[in-house]
């Protein structure tokens, strides 16, 4: 499905349903609708006799002549956002679908502090491509389902000269919210469907697709290469590791980046095996692989003008008599020897050796992700990512990107005095603390000993990449974070 975009005013159309957008808290009727809309008297007070509040994403349905319209609330105009607008066109789009409409029509808003035209028409299509996604490829649909889709979307600005802004905003958000699907389509999808080969054969396919190049090493490779903190997580499983690194180059690239993501496709936990409860949902463990899968994608369809190397260790971490034990010593791929007391503590195994691997490519910049560390869900909740790094600009570059795109991070020290938790008595470092303390900031600073000399940050995304409940444009279940992050990361740098 795509988007279209047109000039005039929205209550003119007499295709679809029309949405409009509704503020909270107005005294006067006529500021109840933002802009122009404000001056159809009848419709404001079709509205107002509804009683629509205007709370952020309240919805009421009203009739007008032969057409629906739908009030959807932006909330108080003093906070009005970009992400209110996304969520305001996730919140429509679904409502639509779920009354058996299949065409809506939303307006470009012009609300001071929104930002120009492609901005928001940018947010309007993401919010509403991606509060549209379903994970419908395992389960019988219900025929009363397969009916209830919306197949076109129309965004209307009001001055004809704003056409081609918009549909720059529109094209950008059908690529990243299409990196997103992917990311959630693989994240979603069931262990026993999403194995590591998989994963790489997912590289492999768009590097076909969009002329990239991607080096696959199969497991036994990797360990006659030396990579030894994945082969320790791999070596439990029937599934082989696979070490996949897929590479974006663009010609006369200003700088080039590398993101490295923990590939899990199920963790069990190994021999210190998690609870049963939840354990299902173990097969996001490998949401850091997703996000740079998409994010490449992303970047090599909006030409970037940025190297992109995107390096995923994929790998399952199971239980069996060729398992890793509690007071093992495994080499990792720096040379670095590290005491595993903890067989559920291996990501950062697997991405010590990405990260050592990611020097070879000189890069300006590096971020790893990974569904990490429960004390990053204690500490953080779902609602931020958290990130270490000890460059300062790059925190405040990877701060402004979380806030305009709303995958929001937040800062945890990586001072010195936490590095004595993590060496060993009898190895060079040990992949857990003794005390507990401070898991988040230890784990990261178990992955800094293997990014000496890079520009690096640490994302955990394990409280962000997977949702127990619905919101506006983000389904229940895997979230795709991190690829809108990363695009606009790169989209600002200089």
């Amino acid at each position: 499905m795509r988007i279209t975009v047109r000039s005039g005013q929205l209550g003119q159309i007499r295709d679809g349903v029309l949405v409009f957008a509704a503020l909270e808290g107005e005294q006067k009727p006529e500021r109840l609708l933002p802009d122009s809309t404000a001056r159809d008297k009848a419709l404001v007070k079709l509205i107002a006799d509804s009683g629509l509040r205007g709370a952020a994403n309240e919805t009421v349905f009203l009739p007008k002549g032969n057409q629906w319209i739908l009030a959807v609330g932006l909330g108080k105009a003093k906070g009005l956002s970009l992400e209110r607008v996304r969520q305001f066109a996730g919140t429509a789009v679904k409502s639509i679908r779920t009354r058996g409409h299949r065409h809506a029509v939303l307006p470009v808003l012009r609300e001071r502090g929104l930002g120009d035209t492609a901005a928001v028409a940018r947010a309007l299509a993401e919010g509403a491509l991606l509060g549209l996604y379903r994970y419908d490829k395992l389960r019988t649909v219900p025929k009363h389902e397969k009916n209830k889709h919306v197949d076109a979307i129309t965004l209307v600005v009001e001055r004809s000269g704003d056409v081609a802004h918009a549909r720059r905003g529109v094209e950008k958000a059908e690529v990243i919210a299409e990196a997103v699907r992917l990311a959630r389509d693989l994240i979603n999808g069931p262990a026993n469907l999403v194995t590591p080969t998989v994963l790489a054969n997912q590289a492999r396919q768009l590097a076909q697709q969009h002329r990239l190049k991607c080096t696959v090493t199969p497991f036994a490779r990797l360990k006659r290469l030396g990579f030894g903190g994945i082969v320790g997580v791999a070596q439990g499983s029937n599934h082989p590791a696979q070490f996949i690194v897929l590479e974006y180059r663009p010609a006369r690239a200003k700088a080039t980046f590398a993101l490295c993501g923990k590939g899990i496709t199920f963790d069990s936990g190994g021999l210190s095996l998690k609870p049963s409860a939840k354990m299902e949902q173990m097969k996001y463990d490998m949401s850091g692989a997703a996000a740079v899968l998409g994010t490449v994608k992303a970047a090599a369809e909006l030409k970037l003008p940025y190297t992109v190397i995107g390096i995923i260790a994929a790998t399952e971490n199971m239980p069996s008599g060729t398992a890793q034990r509690p007071g093992d010593v495994l080499k990792t791929l720096s040379g670095k020897t590290v005491e595993v007391l903890n067989t559920d503590a291996e990501g950062r195994l697997v991405l010590a050796d990405c990260l050592h691997y990611a020097k070879r490519f000189k890069p300006d910049c590096v971020v790893d992700l990974a569904t990490l560390t429960g004390a990053c869900v204690v500490a953080l909740g779902s609602e931020a990512v958290g990130l270490m790094t000890k460059d300062e600009k790059l925190a405040a570059r990877l701060s402004q990107a979380g806030k305009e795109t709303y995958e929001r991070v937040w800062r945890l020290p990586l001072w010195d005095e936490y590095g004595p938790a993590m060496k060993s008595d009898i190895a060079d470092l040990r992949n857990v603390t003794n005390t507990g303390e401070a898991g988040t900031i230890t784990a990261a600073k178990f992955l800094e000993e293997f990014a000496a000399g890079l520009n690096w940050a640490h994302l955990d995304i394990a409280g962000t990449a997977w949702a127990d409940k619905d919101r506006p444009y983000i389904p229940k279940g895997a979230v795709g974070i991190g690829i809108r992050l990363l695009i606009n990361l790169m989209e600002h740098w200089k």
